[in-house]
């Protein structure tokens, strides 16, 4: 069955999308009625009292100057064909006629004109009469078969390039042949390595001789890696038996040799991303020792714990594997709120009890006044909610109208007015038998 609405509906510029026009042979007559006749297989709306049913694909084309229209297919769908009325002067209408200035088809005369335009002269201009020579000039011919021309450029390709390239190492002398070129010849006058010679060097790094070069260090030039291995002294050998100033220690060696002696101790290593594993406390080995100790800056999980910011982690073990070999000091453990987890409690409110036993809390409903009730809504003025219902704001009321005959929802102008009152509109049509149903929410 329908849905009867008893009030205008306004969409607010909404569409109406996927609609079909009631289908039936006859109709109510009011202004604006739209309505699809079954009888007549066409859409109609109701204009007024002399205009009466118009039909929606009512028209008129009428023939214009030199254009002719005929009108075919049916009623409901009709087609409108649209074609010139010109004639032809002469002979037939073809692709070589144009439509002139008076309506009429004639052949196409003298009426091509095109421009043509060299580097240098022109522009002029070329008639469907005139004939264009294309002329060949410097290494360049045409040739005209049929009406393909054809550009060729007649260049012997006789260029000065460099054909061949030769060094004598007897007298220093680079040749380079060129095409249609005398030979062109390079003394390089003996500026190039014939054997071992003094070389001297400058710099960090001097050094001289004939057929091997003796080097000179400069003052301050050395580099680490260029020291002796005997002369270092490795993190695996230690430094703690090595009380001498001929022997230089690593920083590996330095670091380990400090961190024996603080074994036992906290070492702060600095701050912990638990977002994102960094640095990576979670995989093992990780040469992490017993004692460091890390502070979280970003909250997140890890080894399946909860950690938040300002957090401590202290390793028990050396390479530590598992939540197990750590320490976690909590630091931030704040009170409870929406966005914070920390430690609160449960407080009774209305129509809510709540008791506690051994730290565990128990929340009950307690008993309430009415929250529902139906009216009887007759006409359209303003009624009082029943049962003394109070809502706590005035939306806090869902209110459904009824038939109360046929028990179909039914739809006016319904307004909650106040916590306790509300207003119905049927606008021109009042109907009988209309109950509101009214549960309060929240």
């Amino acid at each position: 069955m329908a849905i009867p609405f008893l009030n205008n509906v306004s969409l607010t510029n909404n569409e109406i999308q996927n609609v079909r026009l009631h289908n039936t042979g006859t109709s109510n007559a009011a202004a604006g009625q739209i309505f699809f006749n079954t009888g007549v297989n066409l859409a109609q709306y109701y204009a007024n009292a002399v205009d009466l049913w118009v039909s929606l694909k009512e028209y008129s084309f009428a023939s214009g100057t030199y254009v002719d229209n005929t009108v075919t297919g049916t009623a409901a769908k009709p087609i409108v064909t649209v074609d010139l009325s010109a004639t032809a002067v002469t002979g037939n209408i073809d692709a070589t006629k144009y439509l002139r200035g008076d309506n009429k088809w004639a052949a196409v005369t003298s009426i091509y004109v095109w421009t043509l335009q060299g580097d240098t002269g022109g522009p002029t201009d070329i008639l469907n009469t005139t004939a264009v020579d294309i002329a060949g000039g410097t290494n360049v011919t045409t040739t005209l078969v049929g009406s393909t021309l054809t550009i060729n450029a007649t260049d012997n390709n006789d260029n000065d390039y460099l054909t061949a390239l030769s060094f004598n190492t007897g007298d220093g002398i680079l040749t380079a042949t060129v095409q249609n070129q005398a030979n062109v010849t390079v003394d390089l006058d003996g500026r190039y390595l014939t054997g071992n010679q003094a070389i001297t060097l400058s710099g960090d790094v001097t050094g001289s001789g004939a057929t091997s070069i003796v080097t000179t260090i400069a003052a301050g030039a050395v580099d680490f890696s260029m020291l002796n291995p005997t002369d270092v002294i490795t993190e695996a050998e230690g430094i703690e038996n090595n009380d001498n100033d001929i022997t230089i220690p690593t920083s590996a060696a330095v670091k380990a040799y400090a961190d024996s002696l603080i074994v036992g101790g906290l070492i702060y290593q600095g701050s912990y991303d638990a977002a994102t594993n960094t640095p990576d406390l979670t995989t093992s080995p990780n040469s992490i020792l017993k004692g460091w100790t890390y502070t979280v800056t970003v909250e997140g999980t890890f080894f399946g714990e909860q950690l938040r910011v300002g957090d401590v982690l202290i390793a028990e073990e050396n390479d530590p594997s598992a939540l197990a070999d750590w320490t976690t000091v909590q630091n931030n453990i704040d009170l409870a709120s929406l966005t914070q987890v920390g430690i609160g409690n449960v407080n009774a409110g209305t129509g809510i009890d709540v008791a506690y036993a051994s730290g565990t809390a128990t929340v009950s409903l307690t008993a309430v006044a009415a929250r529902s009730g139906s009216i009887a809504v007759a006409t359209s003025t303003t009624y009082t909610y029943p049962n003394s219902i109070t809502a706590g704001a005035t939306n806090n009321v869902l209110i459904q109208l009824v038939d109360g005959g046929t028990g179909e929802t039914v739809y006016a102008d319904v307004t909650r007015l106040t916590t306790t009152t509300f207003s119905v509109d049927y606008g021109v049509t009042t109907p009988t038998g209309v109950i509101a149903l009214i549960q309060l929410i929240g």
